[in-house]
């Protein structure tokens, strides 16, 4: 028997290259090489990677820690995310530094006592001059010393009056040159290893200067900071 099967091969080519079939094997392509080529473009050795690294060095705060890199993954990551998306070197640099700003933002080298008592104030939500607040100041009798604040006026209420400093939530050691070599915030000793929650300014300048991006200069005396805590009056 023979049988003969005579096909119509111009008419087959014709239907299956209709661009309703084409289609999804052209976006399939296109997908599958912007993947090649953003991996080639991303890997261990690529410009990118080199980039990106480099822009980190130099955006996140002076002084922390490897471990401390866990606090600013999360809005790293997003700015990273955003700043590719634009495929603009400029804007990922721009973007590192809000992300970083919004976190740690920007503090003097030096900040007065005096203006950290503003801070604490405003950070403490003491708006009204005539609200009082804690600050203790326990001078070293080998300079520096040791500054005591909580928003709480009498913390530690079943502390005598003379430890009642010891009950503070924040406490900030520095030494005769300005700077802080231990941080209480919030009631947590501060170690190289640890997540702090930094939500206000206040907060922010503390970390500031537990990282060595702020020294504090001492221009008020223990009876000053007192004071500066107490209800202000015209």
């Amino acid at each position: 028997m023979e049988i003969k099967i005579a096909l119509d091969l111009p008419s087959i080519i014709a239907s299956a290259v209709t661009a309703e079939k084409l289609q999804p094997l052209v976006d399939k392509a296109i997908s599958d090489t912007i993947k090649e080529a953003i991996r080639e473009a991303t890997d261990y050795s690529s410009e990118f990677r080199k980039e990106v690294k480099k822009q980190l060095a130099s955006a996140l705060p002076h002084g922390l820690a490897i471990d401390d890199m866990a606090k600013f993954q999360q809005v790293l990551n997003q700015a990273l995310s955003e700043a590719v998306h634009g495929e603009n070197a400029a804007a990922m640099r721009t973007a590192l530094q809000k992300a970083v700003k919004s976190v740690l933002p920007d503090a003097p080298d030096v900040l007065k006592l005096s203006e950290l008592m503003v801070a604490a104030r405003e950070g403490f939500h003491k708006d009204d001059d005539r609200s009082e607040f804690y600050g203790h100041f326990e001078e070293s009798e080998y300079g520096g010393g040791c500054i005591y604040l909580d928003s709480d006026p009498s913390p530690g209420y079943l502390s005598s009056r003379a430890k009642a400093h010891y009950d503070a939530r924040h406490h900030i050691s520095f030494n005769k040159e300005g700077v802080v070599y231990a941080l209480k915030l919030n009631n947590t000793q501060l170690t190289p290893a640890a997540q702090p929650t930094v939500i206000t300014r206040f907060e922010s300048i503390l970390m500031a200067m537990y990282v060595g991006r702020t020294r504090l200069d001492v221009d008020l005396d223990p009876d000053e900071v007192k004071s500066a805590a107490e209800a202000q009056y015209d």
